[in-house]
Order: structure tokens, then sequence, then C-alpha cells
């Protein structure tokens, strides 16, 4: 009788510790130059214990409702983050905090595309119980228009309530079962991650589900994202997406990463080292190769996906005074800089600044050539940046306007939220809202129809072979010309001289 006692309450303790939190959505490898068939979406979650073997996902077609059955996927993967032994060794803060990450990933062989693209998706258990959802995701797909959510430097703690508006404005969204392909995040979440022996992050993960069981949540990593020994080891382990880990050292672990989405491509990097100037361990050009060589693809690939994003933390031109960053990132930034002009980038997106602001094209701390009527902007050699910083937290001033700056279009220190709608190949439409009462306080539209990205699709090298090959091409056409002339005149010659021989 105690022995079947002591079973049960060992039971009832795993149960208890296997319920699913921190829903979210991220898009896999189907989506970045890998193009894995078998990594499509990913549904992520997190548990208090390691549950092995607990959990089945349920694939419902949602165009044929709850009650045809698309897929029950039954491997997943589990992963232990446990930072009370990451920091045991630490002289200056211990922890007491470990939790099991758990992912599914959704292949092409549990989803038919070609029939349908959105799908209901539950977690149950072993014995069939449902212990989270039913939620819904979309497979983003390329002949469809794309939008998507941009937002960023928001916390969940609540105490001061300056998240809380943007919370229920996404939470309104997923109701209203309005559609979004994906969550551009610009960094700095949960202030901090870490924080409150890493209670803040977990606080985090559980609130943000509302909104990220059904949009896939695509972060770049902020200043308040690194932790305390600056390895970014609960964001990574919690959010790190499409990480490619050709590009990782023994001393620094890069969080670059790109995909395709539709039309867009986006490439999301991070160059904390490089704005706060202690890259010690000499990763910029590192970061500048692999900006490179993903642009260079991108180029190729126009003619598929035309329009580029550059998404990350921190902004190149901003005017906040008592920052180092807004003085000198254009200095800091300027191999990238440089990049982004030669190979077009259209919009390049950020966070940091506690504000929305769009910028004009700039580069090299100078208005860069562009057109605009009305809210059109065309022709532009430079990418309009924009940053997203007012999704709400409690660190810091609020809204906090900055002093007018010659790079500066529009700034607007009110809690909001972006959205990027892309049309079609040529118009790409950006706006604004705040997300108290749901206005468009800026909008503008990106128009590429005179494309002018033509000259920008070989690497310099290749262009200077391609002009060292037409400057031999015409050479070669020059001699075989003058020696034929030179063939004729000879045989002019030959003639009258054969002529004059028979005349005489």
């Amino acid at each position: 009788m105690i022995l079947i006692l002591l079973i049960l309450l060992l039971g009832g303790t795993q149960s208890q510790g296997c319920q699913p939190y921190g829903i979210r959505l991220f898009l896999g490898h189907y989506f970045s130059y890998l193009r894995n068939s078998q990594d499509v979406i990913r549904i992520v979650f997190n548990t208090e214990k390691e549950c092995k073997g607990q959990f089945v996902l349920e694939l419902m077609d949602n165009k044929k409702g709850n009650q045809v059955m698309a897929s029950q996927i039954t491997y997943y993967d589990t992963q232990l983050l446990n930072m009370t032994q990451i920091y045991e060794k630490s002289e200056t803060i211990q922890y007491k905090y470990e939790t099991f990450i758990h992912t599914f990933k959704i292949g092409l062989n549990n989803v038919d595309i070609n029939v349908s693209t959105s799908y209901n998706y539950t977690i149950v258990s072993k014995q069939n119980s449902i212990l989270s959802g039913p939620y819904k995701f979309d497979i983003p797909l390329a002949q469809n228009e794309q939008k998507f959510l941009v937002f960023g430097d928001m916390d969940s703690n609540w105490v001061q309530n300056y998240s809380k508006d943007t919370f229920n404005w996404l939470e309104n969204q997923v109701n209203s079962d309005k559609r979004y392909d994906s969550i551009i995040f610009t960094g700095d979440m949960a202030y901090d991650l870490e924080t409150n022996n890493c209670q803040q992050g977990d606080n985090w993960l559980r609130n943000l589900s509302v909104f990220t069981n059904r949009y896939p949540f695509m972060a770049a990593p902020g200043n308040h994202d690194t932790g305390e020994n600056k390895f970014y080891d609960f964001f990574r382990a919690n959010f790190g997406a499409l990480f490619l880990t050709e590009y990782n050292t023994k001393s620094y672990l890069n969080d670059f990463f790109s995909f395709d989405v539709g039309m867009v491509h986006f490439i999301q990097f991070n160059p904390i080292k490089i704005v706060y100037q202690n890259d010690i361990d000499n990763v910029t050009p590192l970061i500048v190769e692999q900006m490179r060589n993903d642009l260079i693809h991108a180029n190729y690939n126009r003619d598929k996906v035309p329009w580029i994003i550059v998404y990350t933390h921190y902004p190149i031109y901003c005017s906040n005074p008592q920052s180092v960053q807004c003085l000198n990132n254009f200095k800091y930034l300027s191999e990238f800089e440089d990049l982004f002009v030669k190979y077009k980038v259209d919009l390049y997106l950020s966070g940091h600044v506690h504000t929305y602001q769009r910028n004009k094209p700039y580069y090299k701390n100078n208005i860069a050539k562009y057109k605009q009527q009305d809210n059109i902007i065309s022709e532009y050699q430079y990418p309009v940046s924009i940053i997203e910083g007012v999704a709400g937290t409690d660190f810091g001033k609020q809204n906090e306007t900055f002093p007018e700056a010659a790079f500066m279009e529009i700034q607007n220190p009110n809690h909001g939220i972006g959205i990027i709608t892309v049309k079609n190949s040529t118009h790409l439409y950006y706006e604004h809202i705040t997300v108290s009462d749901n206005k468009v306080i800026d909008a503008i539209w990106l128009d590429r129809s005179i494309d002018t990205t033509n000259t920008s699709n070989h690497d310099g090298f290749e262009i200077v072979m391609w002009v060292i090959f037409s400057v031999l091409l015409v050479l070669t056409g020059v001699s075989i010309y003058y020696k034929s002339n030179q063939g004729k005149k000879s045989k002019k010659k030959l003639l009258d001289e054969t002529i004059t021989m028979v005349v005489s």
C-alpha cells in the first residue's frame, strides 16, 4: 500500500512538472539557405521537469476543421538549460534555476502545403489528454502577400504596465485571427532575462505565449539579453532560431542568421562587440565577411526574392545626445553601411532607443540620394532605417522625445508596433501604429519599380573580372579586324601587282 502511494505521489509530481508553458513558434531551416524540408515550422515549449517521451503533437488541417487529423508527431528534441551549473564556478553570482526546452519540428512529410498552409495544433499527453491548445499556425508562401510585425524593447513585468497595451493589442490580433507571417523582434526582452534567479525570463516565456503560439518569433538579441556572463545563455537556449554554426568560434558564438519569407530576404546580425567597442576577439572581420557573403547570395536570388531587410538591435543613426553609440555608430558600423549601399538593402530595422523613429536614407552621416513624392520613396541608394523600440518596458525614461537631427524624418515615443506589408515585387508598405488607440501615426511606401540593383548583383572581384574579360574581347575583335584588313590590303596589293605585270 505504501509503495502504491509513493508511486502515485511521484507520478503526480512528475505530471505537475510536465505542464507545457511558453508555447512559441519559429520558422525552421526550410526558410534559410539550407532549405531543409523536414524543418518548416518549429513548435517550442518549456516544462519544469524532463518529461521524457511524454508529449505528442497533433496537427489538424484548418481548412477541414478539427475533425481531420493531418499528422501526429511523437518525436521531439529536449534540451536542459541548467543555469545552476552554468554559474556554479562564478564568484559573483549563483543561480538555482533549470528548465527543459522541447522542440517539435514540422516538415513537409507532416503537412501538405499543396492542400493547405493553415493548421491547428495541440500538445497532448501519451494518455491522449490535452495539455495545451489548440493553437494555429500558417506556413508562409511566396505567392501570397506577406505581412510582418516589428517591435522590440519590451518586458512583461507590468509593475507600471508600460507593455500591457502592446500585449493586449497582440492578443487581440490573435483572437481576431489576423494573419502575420512572422514577428521581427528587434531585441531586449524581459529586462532582464536572467534577473531574479531567471524568474524574469521565465515569466516572460509564460506571458508572451499569448501571441507567439500563433506567430513565429524571430528575435534579434539585445544588450539586455546577454546575461551576467555575456554569453546569452537564456536567450540562445530559448530563442536561438536559425543560428549557423559555421560562423561560431571558440571565443565567440555568433548570432547571425538569415531567411526568406516569400518576397523578402531577412538578415539578422548582432554587432554588440562592435558598437560597445570591446571586440577583444577580433570578430568584426568575421561578421563583415558573413554579411557580404549573404548579401551576394541574396542579390543573385533577387529575381525571386526582391526585397532585402536587415534587422538588429542597434541603430546606425539615432539622436540621443547622451548615447555614445548614437554619436558614433555610423563610424563603428561603416563597413556594414558600405555593404548595405553596394547590395541595395531596402530596410534597416533596429531597437535599443525607446522611441519610434524613421530616418531618411542616410550614408556616411550624410543624406543619400533618393526620390520622394508624398509618402512614396523611390530610387533610394541607402536603406530607409527605422527604430522600433517602444513596445513598452519599465526600464528607463518613458515618452522621451530626442533632439531633431538632419537624418530624422519622424519620431514618436508612444508605445507602438510596426507592420510591414509586402504587396508585390516592387511595392512595400510600412506603417507604425500606437497600440493604445490602434492609430496609424506614420506610413510610407517603398517603390522598387525602377530597379537599380542590377549593377550590384556581383562582388567587386567579379565585376573586375567581367571588365577584364570585356576588354580582352574587344582587343581580340580589334586584332581580328586589323589582321583581316591587313589580309585584304595584302591581297589587293598582290592583285594590283599581278594586273601590272599582265598589262606590262
